[in-house]
């Protein structure tokens, strides 16, 4: 990105704020002309220009970009008020964005992405925010996401799918983890390619969750029945007892015992290569989840005892655990292997043994 600014303090922070991000690299500029003549010799892929700065401004730049047929997104910054007069100027220009000096790095980081690199940005709907962080470590991604409930914003960093650093406007680190959490309707947008520049965790991804909601539990916070976390796994000592009897069933490949709202694993047992157990068991959350939805709107009145989903390889059952439909047993089935009437059988009686 050239970025063009006649503030030498400003051109380097922004310089080293941006090159940080791990998305732009920055090639800096101290006014219009010498923008013009970087453009001549190198590839640019977004230009970022303040408006006000000698030997040529901003406006007269942009002029130039016209003039030789420039498609490089442009933003740009300005202290001077924007008045529907220039507003309309921008307009013609085709600005992709504009920011009032002075500006909020991150704020700033984010909306270029979302202006200059809209590929790189996603917004996500319809998953827990449990289920998408284990998903982002399975994927082994490296990005931000950003996490607004109300007027709350939190930041969470990713590095190849290790959780490295969480903020919101009043915590940070393993604190700003255990508050993002328990906010209430979450919405989530991703940055993918994001760096941190702090690293204040250095814990696995599933010990923080599972510390978080513990930490959930204890308050007594009260979550919509979506997002609800319940650390069942320390009420029951046997717990891997239980689901080590499900691997005895035939053709079991792998199970799960999982909190619904989080689409947390609170225990696994199985799995292999082809099969991630936890993984699979986010996602069947999500499914029952959406059933569940389906079932409030149509009214129905009738208890759900389990799911059945059908592969071409694999059965899926799905058994609650307790009446509440909060807690269930994920059973992952070999069909050439698996006997379905005993298996669905076998795995109720380990659903009733085990106390929610």
């Amino acid at each position: 990105m050239l970025l063009v600014e006649d503030d030498e303090f400003v051109r380097l922070a922004l310089t080293r704020a941006l090159n940080r991000t791990g998305v732009f690299a920055v090639m800096p500029a101290e006014h219009g002309e010498r923008a013009l003549e970087l453009l001549g010799e190198h590839q640019v892929d977004a230009i970022l220009t303040d408006l006000q700065m000698p030997v040529m401004d901003g406006l007269t730049l942009l002029g130039h970009l016209l003039e030789r047929g420039v498609r490089t997104p442009v933003a740009v910054m300005t202290g001077q008020r924007i008045t529907p007069e220039l507003a309309e100027q921008l307009q013609r220009f085709g600005i992709a964005a504009t920011f009032t000096k002075p500006v909020e790095l991150s704020a700033l980081a984010d909306e270029l992405q979302r202006s200059l690199s809209p590929t790189t940005v996603g917004r996500i709907t319809g998953v827990t925010l449990f289920g998408f962080l284990q998903l982002l470590e399975v994927e082994r991604k490296t990005a931000l996401i950003v996490v607004h409930s109300g007027n709350e914003e939190g930041r969470l960093y990713f590095d190849s799918g290790a959780l490295v650093h969480a903020e919101t406007r009043r915590l940070r680190g393993l604190a700003a983890v255990n508050e993002v959490v328990g906010w209430p309707d979450p919405r989530l947008e991703i940055f993918y390619r994001r760096t941190a520049r702090d690293r204040t965790i250095d814990q696995p991804l599933q010990q923080v969750l599972m510390e978080a909601a513990q930490l959930l539990d204890e308050r007594g916070r009260g979550l919509e029945p979506a997002d609800e976390v319940r650390p069942v796994a320390a009420q029951r000592p046997d717990l891997q007892e239980a689901l080590d009897e499900a691997m005895e069933i035939d053709g079991a490949l792998g199970v799960a015992l999982v909190d619904g709202g989080s689409g947390m694993s609170l225990g696994v047992a199985g799995g292999s290569a082809g099969l991630n157990v936890e993984l699979a068991a986010a996602g069947a959350a999500d499914f029952v989840r959406a059933k569940l939805r389906v079932m409030a709107a149509l009214g129905t009145k009738d208890t759900l005892e389990d799911v059945m989903i059908t592969l071409g390889q694999q059965y899926h059952l799905i058994r609650f655990v307790g009446p509440e439909l909060k807690v269930f047993l994920y059973l992952v089935l070999d069909r050439e292997g698996a006997n379905l009437g005993m298996a669905r059988h076998r795995l109720a009686a380990i659903g009733r043994g085990i106390r929610v």
